[in-house]
């Protein structure tokens, strides 16, 4: 397996991780923690655009 798969299974790992906690913040109404785990959801989103883009 290359290289490039084991990053993206990772990132969908941080990214599954950083929805329970959205979930878990807004069930405990913590903002601090849903607004730093939008934040962290939306850097592996934007980390992983460039592994599962069609390369040029």
């Amino acid at each position: 397996m290359e290289e490039k798969w084991y990053q993206i299974i990772g990132l969908v790992g941080f990214i599954i991780a950083g929805i329970i906690f959205i979930v878990v913040g807004i069930q405990y109404g913590d903002s601090l923690t849903i607004i730093g785990s939008i934040i962290w959801t939306a850097s592996c989103i934007i980390w992983m655009i460039p592994l599962v883009r069609p390369q040029k």
